[in-house]
């Protein structure tokens, strides 16, 4: 199997480093747009780097921290050291670690770690989805209280906002329940796991995104952008469903 050794060397190596900073002090300073960063970012981001260049030393890296300006080229790991970085702060569980890797033009291999949950999710470009090593596959959307998942309403940009609006008012008629996690990656599991039939967000950040769009697509899911084209990282809109029916039922303009 393809990206094995990668996938191997990130199962043994994120936990512990995780674990590392449980037992550091944390501390809190802000960038651009009030946006929260911690000491715990910081040290994740730099010990994963350290630990895939020790193996792979010819690799690039595109991750939140330290390279956010870098492009995808040649073989590129995705790094989000803490997504939901604001819940974690605030002692809310809902936040991930997560990684991606870019290879030959397209994400082949995805890891998400929820620590709080101890889930491990994985996918590798035509493997499938797993949570804890074991398949797993998006809902049915023909279910009784069915839940919508909704990533950057609250983000203040100069992004028009009215796709969030349409969705909610499609929720509102539908009878679907709508839940705003504060964590794009969390919430992307949550597609790929069967707890979300939709999800939407105007979020393009490729740290982000990289890992969980893997994860929706191998685990059955349908990503979409807003013109009902197949979703490429780098667009303004994000459109995933859980299956086909959900899909044809929501307009996009």
């Amino acid at each position: 199997m393809k990206y094995i050794k990668e996938l191997e060397l990130l199962q043994r190596s994120v936990p512990d480093i995780f674990k590392l900073t449980e037992m550091q002090h944390k501390e809190v300073s802000y960038k651009e747009r009030n946006e929260i960063v911690t000491s715990s970012d910081l040290f994740i981001e730099k010990e994963l780097i350290k630990v895939i260049k020790k193996e792979f030393p010819d690799d690039n890296f595109h991750s939140e921290e330290f390279n956010k300006f870098t492009e995808l080229k040649d073989r590129t790991w995705i790094i989000d050291p803490i997504d939901g970085t604001s819940n974690y702060v605030h002692h809310l569980d809902l936040f991930v670690n997560q990684i991606a890797l870019y290879d030959k033009g397209e994400i082949v291999l995805s890891y998400v770690y929820v620590p709080r949950a101890n889930k491990v999710f994985h996918a590798i470009k035509g493997e499938g989805a797993y949570l804890n090593g074991e398949r797993i596959y998006t809902t049915s959307s023909n279910k009784p209280n069915m839940l919508m998942s909704l990533v950057g309403i609250s983000h203040k940009t100069e992004k028009d906002k009215s796709y969030f609006y349409h969705m909610l008012d499609f929720a509102y008629d539908n009878n679907i329940k709508v839940r705003m996690l504060g964590t794009l990656g969390y919430e992307l599991t949550a597609v790929a796991e069967g707890s979300f039939i939709v999800l939407y967000t105007d979020v393009t950040n490729f740290w982000d995104i990289a890992p969980g769009l893997l994860l929706v697509r191998e685990a059955g899911g349908i990503v979409l952008n807003n013109e009902g084209k197949e979703y490429m990282m780098g667009d303004n809109h994000m459109f995933c469903y859980c299956d086909v029916e959900i899909k044809d039922r929501i307009e996009f303009n």
